[in-house]
């Protein structure tokens, strides 16, 4: 009887584990790949202003295949998200991450460059088309709260 039960234990944990392996190798088709885990560390050390950790996110970002103009954005943006002295301090370190680049004689890609905006576009209105999309939403809402009240 002992014997029977352990069998069917046994079965039933090999099951378990099955089912727990296949669940893992899903989980992990859906991981970040390496520039978006990149894009996480490297906005993470920004904002809490941990400059030599950013050095090494910055080399493992360009390594993994980020643009130095991706990297850019990422430090612009944060801006927003950290405050502009974190944020300066981020580029004023890529910077200095780029110029020991390159005396090792590493060329990073550029990446594309901005395109200006045509001078008779509405980026209010282009603003507005942009959150509408992101929200979902098929119409415009009129402005309303903090565009009403701080207009930016």
């Amino acid at each position: 009887m002992n014997k029977k039960l352990a069998v069917i234990s046994g079965t039933f944990v090999l099951i378990l584990s099955f089912a727990a392996l296949s669940k893992a190798q899903t989980v992990n088709t859906l991981a970040l790949s390496p520039k978006q885990q990149s894009i996480v560390t490297i906005s993470a050390f920004t904002a809490n202003g941990d400059l030599e950790k950013l050095k090494t996110s910055l080399n493992e970002g360009l390594d993994a295949g980020l643009t130095v103009n991706e990297i850019k954005e990422i430090l612009v943006q944060m801006y927003a998200y950290c405050g502009f002295p974190r944020s300066l301090n981020g580029i004023s370190t890529f910077m200095a991450v780029m110029d020991e680049r390159q005396k090792k004689g590493l060329k990073d890609e550029m990446g594309k460059e901005a395109s200006p905006l045509p001078a008779s576009m509405n980026k209010d209105e282009y603003g507005a088309k942009v959150r509408a999309k992101l929200s979902g939403r098929d119409v415009i809402p009129p402005p309303s709260g903090y565009q009403l009240f701080a207009p930016i």
